[in-house]
């Protein structure tokens, strides 16, 4: 006999007052969270220790792994496998859910080839390069020209090393003075003109990457914020205090990778409103569940539908742009060999390691 779909008994003791007041508190940790990198990023004399960007960008991919790992993938998967849906779900195809989440991955892999093909693709570079010469002169440095100016810059405490000199950086032999100066004018012209290329490909990357995420993380904050509205009583509670801790961690996440951008001219609003969107997307989603408390039940067959669905292709976003696009970028490229040595790459992993942690442990309650 399959089971029925839906909640059982009604709902009691409904607060309307407190659920508002749960609304505000999540706005503001949400878009306070994500706005801090920011803030940091623009207003460098603030006395916002440099370490602190440094360890909120690693620490916000451990947040954003276990998102997708612990929160989003076994959600999809509990959600589509429910018994009281039709036996296509639980018994015909169980593996739905991963299905559909290795389908997002592929359609994010054909949205990055695309645009690899028009010049602004994956350029297997890391963005500490950017960071460190935007903050520096004001303006975005591409990853050539940053190899060679970055260890005079101390933005991020980072140690920057000069790479050993290419064939055609070697200054020329046995010439006239004025074929010398022809030979290094050239070699200049054309070293700027890869340069520029460099630049605008790293800016691109930066930028789509930070739209991916935030793509991936707002798909799923609407049902975040509708679950915390339709429930009442001591799992409201548990629910709201779990829901913070989890804004509060992804929106560091989000808002570092977003301070690293440098696509951005000087002064653009840009920034501050995808910082907003995560802001107010979970508080959306909670204003939708204010209204239809008494009609949207999470454990209705349409419920566990658009939650498995929606948490699958979420789970395949995020799953893709933490391991590809941050955590193998920002530690198995060559670049990053350069910018991680020693002690920095040791904190750098143990803030992914404690920010997947964390977050891990909240996924016990929500």
């Amino acid at each position: 006999q399959q089971p029925s779909c839906g909640s059982s008994g009604t709902v009691q003791n409904y607060d309307l007052g407190l659920h508002v007041f749960a609304l505000f508190l999540i706005l503001g940790l949400s878009f306070g969270a994500c706005a801090f990198p920011i803030i940091a990023k623009r207003f460098p004399r603030l006395p916002i220790p440099r370490r602190a960007l440094f360890f909120s960008r690693h620490f916000g991919t451990g947040v954003l792994l276990a998102t997708a790992f612990v929160h989003l993938l076994p959600t999809a998967f509990t959600s589509l496998t429910d018994p009281c849906l039709s036996p296509f779900w639980n018994e015909g195809y169980p593996a739905m859910a991963g299905f559909i989440a290795m389908v997002s991955v592929f359609v994010v892999v054909g949205i990055e080839m695309f645009f690899a093909s028009k010049g602004a693709g994956h350029t297997h570079t890391s963005d500490y390069t950017t960071i460190v010469q935007g903050s520096q002169n004001g303006q975005p440095a591409s990853p050539e020209a940053a190899k060679h100016s970055a260890p005079h810059s101390s933005s991020l405490d980072m140690e920057m090393h000069d790479i050993d000199q290419t064939p055609d950086q070697r200054p020329a032999s046995r010439s006239d003075s004025a074929s010398t100066l022809s030979r290094t004018s050239s070699q200049s012209e054309q070293r700027a003109s890869a340069s520029k290329m460099s630049e605008y490909q790293q800016q691109q990357r930066a930028l789509l990457q930070c739209l991916l995420l935030e793509a991936g993380i707002l798909f799923h904050s609407i049902f975040i914020g509708m679950a915390v509205s339709v429930a009442t009583g001591t799992a409201f509670v548990v629910l709201l205090i779990a829901i913070s801790f989890h804004q509060t961690f992804e929106g560091l996440a989000l808002g570092s990778r977003i301070a690293a951008i440098t696509a951005f001219p000087k002064g653009s609003w840009k920034p501050w409103m995808m910082a907003l969107a995560y802001g107010l997307t979970t508080p959306i989603g909670q204003a939708i569940g204010l209204i239809v408390h008494n009609l949207y039940d999470p454990e209705s067959q349409t419920g566990l539908l658009m939650v498995g669905i929606m948490n699958a292709i979420s789970s395949g976003l995020l799953l893709f742009a933490g391991l590809v696009e941050l955590l193998a970028e920002d530690f198995l490229t060559e670049a990053s060999y350069d910018t991680l040595k020693g002690a920095r790459r040791l904190e750098a992993s143990a803030a992914v390691v404690l920010g997947s942690m964390l977050m891990a442990l909240v996924g016990a309650w929500a």
